[in-house]
């Protein structure tokens, strides 16, 4: 029995067993859990700096990052997830994202941590057995490991259920926001997010390798997706990182577009922004070229956002400031006549697509050594095209090292 004396196991529920032993056999890992148990003790570090006794993270369809991060779950059906870490000790992992009342089928056996207890999804059918819930369980985990008179933090969107919940039912606690705690962690990459990551840069490279080769007059939009869907996932692709972008002709001048049937004709520039999802991490990539031979303008416009990147990349290195890069961008646009078509962007990329750090013109923050991310500095005009190189960078001791490999020219 659970919190308030509700079963554990409606009806129907948990045939085959997901114990860690019943996991284990079956677990597949990016890391080594060495690395899981390492971001545990970085993250206890972060809790005593801010003075947390216990953090409850939320994930759900809204953003399931942390729980991936944390715990290698991915939730596949549609739930609540929480993990309970304690300052000290071991964690806590429950879920509803439970397909049929089955964990085993639903993912479980992919979550490293030992204590899981899950929840019937809140759309299962449970009769009369008023079973534990996911909440039910976040109380045993925080009165089993002593937690519940200390200071509670919580972390993730749409939390305002669950801090109720954890005010009601521990009124001795004082329960903290702690949402830019784990954004803040995963900021910073290990070596081994660093190789995961190139393996998914890969992944996108072979994508967009396949579209941009199979341009001609002729082809669709759809085709184009189809190519470079099928050559990520044929080279291992989990799943797509996020909505493909494919746009052709005067369409290619709104840069982020989904495929139609527009057929490409000869002259048209062809824009294209893919991403693969390998283990959890993501990749991020842009290419554009034009069908047949470009147009001296067409030229002229690819090629200074080419050096854009070249001249920003050049410049960055730990402790440089993204607004000065930003200024470095905007000089190159404005010399070649392109300031108003400059949109200076980029992003950390990793376990999230859109992570820290943030591209932006006047950003006061400073590059750190081993952030990741993608920099994606555009030119877009309206009615006649996007030129946007975009690639995935790892911060270096002294520069940066582009992880993508796809060639950047098919002019």
């Amino acid at each position: 029995m659970s919190a308030k004396g509700r079963p554990a196991m409606p009806y129907g529920w948990g045939r085959v067993p997901y114990a860690y032993s019943d996991r284990l056999p079956w677990m597949n890992l990016p890391f080594p859990i060495e690395e899981y148990r390492e971001r545990l003790r970085r993250l206890g570090t972060r809790m005593a700096r801010d003075g947390l006794d216990c953090l409850v993270v939320l994930g759900n369809p809204a953003d399931g990052t942390n729980i991936r991060y944390l715990t290698n779950f991915e939730d596949f059906y549609g739930g609540d997830s929480l993990l309970v870490v304690p300052r000290d000790g071991p964690p806590g992992f429950t879920t509803n994202a439970v397909m049929h009342g089955e964990p085993m089928h639903s993912g479980i056996q992919d979550c490293w941590v030992e204590d899981v207890r899950c929840a019937a999804a809140p759309r299962t059918v449970t009769g009369a057995a008023s079973p534990a819930t996911v909440y039910d369980h976040v109380e045993d985990f925080i009165v089993e490991r002593g937690c519940g008179g200390g200071t509670i933090g919580v972390a993730g969107v749409s939390t305002d259920r669950l801090e109720r919940f954890l005010g009601e039912t521990f009124p001795d606690a004082r329960v903290a926001q702690a949402a830019g705690l784990l954004r803040e962690m995963r900021t910073i990459k290990s070596h081994r997010e660093v190789e995961v990551i190139r393996r998914a840069c890969h992944l996108a490279d072979e994508a967009l390798e396949a579209a941009m080769d199979a341009v001609r007059p002729g082809i669709t939009e759809f085709e184009l997706a189809a190519e470079a869907y099928r050559a990520m996932f044929a080279a291992g692709a989990e799943h797509p990182a996020f909505a493909i972008s494919v746009c052709a002709g005067a369409r290619a001048g709104f840069k982020h577009m989904a495929p139609t049937a527009y057929r490409v004709q000869a002259g048209d520039m062809v824009y294209m922004d893919v991403g693969a999802r390998y283990m959890g991490y993501h990749s991020d990539a842009s290419r554009q070229r034009v069908c047949g031979s470009p147009t001296a303008e067409q030229r002229r416009f690819m090629e200074t956002q080419i050096a854009i990147v070249e001249d920003v990349m050049e410049a960055a290195r730990p402790g440089a400031v993204i607004g000065a890069l930003a200024d470095i961008a905007a000089a190159r646009a404005g010399e070649a006549g392109y300031a108003d078509d400059l949109y200076f962007r980029g992003h950390g990329i990793g376990a999230a697509v859109q992570d820290l750090p943030a591209f932006a013109p006047g950003n006061p923050a400073v590059l750190e050594e081993n952030m990741v991310f993608a920099f994606e500095p555009m030119l877009v005009r309206a009615g006649f095209g996007t030129a946007c190189w975009e690639d995935d960078w790892r911060v270096t001791a002294s520069g940066v090292e582009r992880l993508n490999q796809c060639r950047i020219r098919w002019w």
